[in-house]
C-alpha cells in the first residue's frame, strides 16, 4: 500500500450537483433518436429498393431522388448522433428526421394522391410527438401534420373535411397523451437513474473522505499509525512469502516540546508539516513515510542491499533533512531528529518484535547520540534482551521486600559536620541479583511503574529519617515522570505530610533533563513543592542544558555539580574551570551548592581553595543502610580517608 497523502479531500462544494434539465433530455432522447435514425434509414432504403425494382409512377425519378436524399440525411444524422449532443442539437436532429418523413409522405400525396396514404399523415402526429425531444418541436410538427392532412383532404375530398377534422383532433389528442405520458415516464426514469448515479458518487466521495480520514493524518496528510501498521504487516507477508527485506526507520524530533511551548502550537504544527514534507521527499516513490503520533514519524523502505553502511545512508539523509532550519511563520528555528533503523530480513519476527527492536535503536539514539541515526545491531539486541528481563522482573517483584534505600552523607566544610543524607535506591532481585539503579529506574519509567516505586522508596526513606537528629536533612530525587504528573506530585507531598516530619528537612532533587519534556508543567510542579515548604535542588548541573532560564524562572535553592567534573579536575583544566565557574555562579545567585563525587584528599583540598562548602562522596562516606546512619554520625564528624575500590555498582538517585 502506498498512500500519496493527497491534499484534496472531497467536500460539500465538490460533490456532484443536481442534474440539469438539458442533461436529462440528452440522456433520454439520444439513444431514442439514434434508433429512430436507423429505423427511418431502413424504411427509406426499403422504399428506394422497391421503387427501383418496381417503377410504377410517372414521377418515378422525383420520388427516387427524394427518397435517396432522405436516406442520405438519415445516414448523416445517425453518424452525427454517435457523439453526445446537447438538448438543442438533439432538437435539430430530431426535427430533421421527422421533416424527412413529412416531406416524403406529402410529396408522394401531392404527386399521386391515395386516400389510404392519409393514414400515414395521421400516424405521424403521435409518432412525432413521441420522438421529438422538446415541446415546441412537438407543437410545430403536430400543427404541420394537421395542416397538411386537412389541406390534402380539402383539395382532393372536400366532402370528407369534417370527418378528417375529427381524425386530426384525435391525432392531436394522441400526440398530447403520448407527449405527457411518455415524456414524463422517460424523463422520470432518466432522472431517477441520474439521481442514483449522483447518490452513488456522493457516497463514493464520502467514502473516499472517510477512508482518507481513517488512513491519513489530518495535519500532515501522511499515512497515520493505522496505515503504517497495515503496510508493515504487508511488508512482513512479502518477506515471509518472497524473501523481500525492507528497512524500518523510526524518527523522533529532538526538542519539539520547547518549540511548541515557546512559539505556540501553530508554529509546532508548521514544524510537523515541514518534517512530513521532508520525509516525503526522502521517501520518493519507493518508500512510505507515516506519522505515528505527536512528534513521532516512521519510514518503511525497500532494501535491495542490507549492508549496514547502505542502510545508514538512509538514516544520514533523514538526519540532514531534519537538521535544516525550520521556517515557522515569523520565526526560524533549528531542530534535529533521532533515528532508529532496523533491517527487517528475518521472517520469524513479528510486528511487535520489529517495532521493539527499532524502538530500542531509537531509544539508544535519543539517549546517547541525539540527532543521529542508530542501526540496530547485536550489541543493542543484547542490551534490549537484558532490559526486557529487567522489565519482566520489575513487573513481578515485591517492592517492599526487594527494594531498599541507602543513604550517603553530605558534609559542610565550614562547620565540619554532616548536614544531611541523600537517598539512593537499591534493588536485590531474586531473579537477577543486584540491578543497577541506572537500569531499573529507566525500566520503571518505561513500564509506567515509577510512581508506585517512588512512593515505596520515599516512605522507607521518611521512616528511617524519624530517628535522625532534627538538624539533618534528606535529599530525595524525583523522576521526570513524577514531575510531569500532577497526581504523582500530590501523592508525594501527601506522603511527606503524613510522615509528620517538618517539610524544611526534606529536599527534592530534580535533574535538568526531567524538565525538557514539558517545562511549564515542571515549573508548576516545582512551585508546588516550594509552596509546600520544601527546598529544590537542581541535580547533575552542567551535564545537561545548564540553562540559566531554570535558575531565573524556578524557585531553585541549590545546585548539585556532577561528579564527572570533580573526577577530572586534577587532569583536565577544563573540568577545573567548569567547577570554579559553577561555584562562582552559585555564590553570585546566592544559591547553595553541593559538589558530588569527592573521593580524594587532593580533590577536597582544591575544592576548599575554590570556596566550596558542601560536598558529597566516598571520602565523606559510602551509601549506607538506615541502621548504619546513627553509628556513622557518632564516629565520622570529620572527613575520613578515601576508601579505594569499594564503590558499589551505580550511584543513581531514587527516582532519577
Amino acid at each position: 500500500m502506498r498512500l500519496t497523502g493527497s491534499n484534496t479531500i472531497p467536500s460539500a462544494a465538490s460533490l456532484p450537483a443536481p442534474t440539469p434539465r438539458g442533461r436529462e433530455i440528452t440522456i433520454a432522447y439520444l439513444p431514442l433518436l439514434r434508433g429512430t435514425a436507423v429505423a427511418i434509414l431502413g424504411y427509406f432504403l426499403f422504399d428506394l429498393v422497391t421503387r427501383l425494382l418496381f417503377p410504377s409512377e410517372s414521377d418515378h425519378v422525383v420520388m427516387v431522388s427524394a427518397v435517396s436524399v432522405a436516406a442520405l440525411l438519415a445516414i448523416g444524422i445517425r453518424r452525427y448522433l454517435r457523439q453526445s449532443r446537447t438538448a438543442a442539437e438533439l432538437e435539430v436532429a430530431g426535427g430533421l428526421l421527422c421533416l424527412s418523413l413529412f416531406v416524403n409522405s406529402n410529396l408522394q400525396q401531392l404527386l399521386y394522391f391515395q386516400v389510404e396514404n392519409l393514414a400515414y399523415t395521421v400516424l405521424m402526429i403521435p409518432i412525432f410527438a413521441a420522438l421529438l425531444p422538446s415541446r415546441r418541436t412537438i407543437i410545430i410538427a403536430t400543427a404541420m401534420n394537421c395542416a397538411s392532412l386537412l389541406a390534402l383532404v380539402q383539395y382532393n375530398m372536400p366532402a370528407s373535411l369534417v370527418d378528417y377534422l375529427w381524425i386530426a383532433c384525435s391525432g392531436v389528442a394522441a400526440a398530447i397523451a403520448l407527449s405527457l405520458v411518455m415524456r414524463r415516464a422517460v424523463l422520470d426514469s432518466v432522472r431517477a437513474r441520474l439521481d442514483a448515479v449522483r447518490d452513488r458518487e456522493i457516497a463514493e466521495a464520502l467514502a473516499t473522505e472517510t477512508r482518507h480520514l481513517a488512513e491519513c493524518d489530518t495535519l500532515t496528510n501522511l499515512p497515520n499509525r493505522r496505515s503504517f501498521f497495515i503496510e508493515l504487516e504487508a511488508r512482513l507477508e512479502r518477506l515471509r512469502g518472497h524473501g523481500d527485506p525492507f528497512v524500518l526507520a523510526l524518527v523522533d524530533l529532538d526538542g519539539f516540546k520547547p518549540v511548541n511551548d515557546t512559539y505556540g502550537h501553530a508554529a509546532g504544527d508548521e514544524m510537523l508539516k515541514t518534517v512530513a514534507q521532508r520525509l516525503t521527499m526522502i521517501a520518493g516513490d519507493t518508500a512510505m513515510p507515516a506519522r505515528l503520533g505527536g512528534d513521532e514519524f516512521a519510514l518503511i523502505a525497500s532494501a535491495p542491499c542490507t549492508h549496514s553502511e547502505t542502510v545508514l545512508q538512509l538514516g544520514h539523509r533523514i538526519e540532514a533533512q531534519l537538521s535544516r532550519p525550520y521556517e515557522l511563520g515569523e520565526y526560524t528555528c533549528k531542530g534535529s531528529g533521532s533515528v532508529g533503523l532496523l533491517v527487517c530480513d528475518d521472517p520469524a519476527l513479528s510486528t511487535h518484535d520489529i517495532m521493539e527492536r527499532a524502538d530500542h535503536a531509537l531509544y539508544f539514539a535519543k539517549r546517547a547520540l541525539q540527532g543521529k541515526a542508530v542501526l540496530f545491531n547485536a550489541a543493542l539486541e543484547h542490551e534490549m534482551m537484558a532490559s526486557s528481563q529487567v522489565d519482566k522482573a520489575l513487573r513481578r517483584c515485591n517492592y517492599e521486600t526487594e527494594f531498599t534505600v541507602k543513604f550517603q552523607p553530605q558534609y559542610d566544610l565550614i562547620k565540619s559536620r554532616i548536614i544531611g543524607f541523600e537517598a539512593l535506591a537499591r534493588w536485590e532481585s531474586p531473579e537477577l541479583g543486584t540491578v543497577s539503579p541506572d537500569v531499573f529506574i529507566q525500566a520503571a519509567e518505561r513500564a509506567g511503574l515509577i510512581r508506585p516505586l517512588t512512593q515505596v522508596l520515599l516512605t522507607k526513606a521518611l521512616t528511617a529519617m524519624k530517628d535522625w537528629p532534627d538538624a539533618l536533612t534528606l535529599s530525595f530525587n524525583l523522576s521526570a515522570h513524577d514531575l510531569m504528573s500532577p497526581q504523582a506530585m500530590d501523592s508525594v507531598l501527601e506522603t511527606v505530610k503524613a510522615s509528620g516530619l517538618p517539610t524544611r528537612r526534606i529536599e527534592f532533587e530534580i535533574t535538568e533533563t526531567a524538565m525538557m519534556s514539558d517545562f511549564n508543567q515542571a515549573r508548576r510542579a516545582i512551585n508546588q513543592i516550594s509552596e509546600a515548604g520544601h527546598s529544590v535542588a537542581l541535580d547533575d548541573f552542567g551535564v545537561g542544558y545548564s540553562s540559566l532560564q531554570y535558575l531565573q524562572q524556578l524557585p531553585v535553592s541549590k545546585l548539585k555539580i556532577d561528579r564527572s567534573f570533580v573526577g577530572q579536575m586534577l587532569e583536565d583544566s577544563s573540568s577545573f574551570k567548569i567547577v570554579r565557574t559553577m561555584l562562582s555562579l552559585s555564590q553570585t545567585l546566592d544559591l547553595g551548592c553541593v559538589i558530588e563525587g569527592v573521593e580524594t584528599e587532593a580533590q577536597m583540598h582544591i575544592l576548599r581553595t575554590l570556596g566550596a562548602r558542601h560536598v558529597q562522596g566516598y571520602l565523606i562516606g559510602e551509601p549506607m543502610s538506615a541502621d548504619a546512619v546513627l553509628p556513622h554520625l557518632d564516629q565520622h564528624t570529620v572527613p575520613g580517608k578515601a576508601r579505594p575500590d569499594i564503590r558499589p555498582p551505580g550511584l543513581r538517585k531514587v527516582g532519577a
